[in-house]
């Protein structure tokens, strides 16, 4: 991983920190690149259990959005598991 590709990651896991809020935490993310795709693994850590996030994109800068929303769905869940029990 290049310097850029870490700032990301660093950056990537204080905004995933936000998102999560209380009771979610960011474990580890591992950026890699493949034949020109950029992939990225967050393993979090959700009301006790790991969860993993995984995204691809052409670049790095692509794998923002998908992880942010992904992490944004987690925390809806937790909140909804929280509040009312199992769906």
């Amino acid at each position: 991983m290049n310097d850029a590709e870490e700032r990301f990651a660093e950056r990537l896991s204080q905004d995933l920190e936000r998102v999560l809020g209380a009771g979610l935490a960011v474990d580890d993310i591992e950026l890699s690149s493949v034949d020109d795709r950029a992939h990225v693994r967050a393993n979090l850590l959700v009301e006790g259990r790991i969860e993993t996030i995984e995204a691809e994109a052409e670049d790095v800068v692509g794998l923002y959005r998908p992880v942010m929303e992904r992490a944004a769905e987690m925390r809806l869940g937790a909140a909804f598991w929280r509040m009312i029990g199992p769906a």
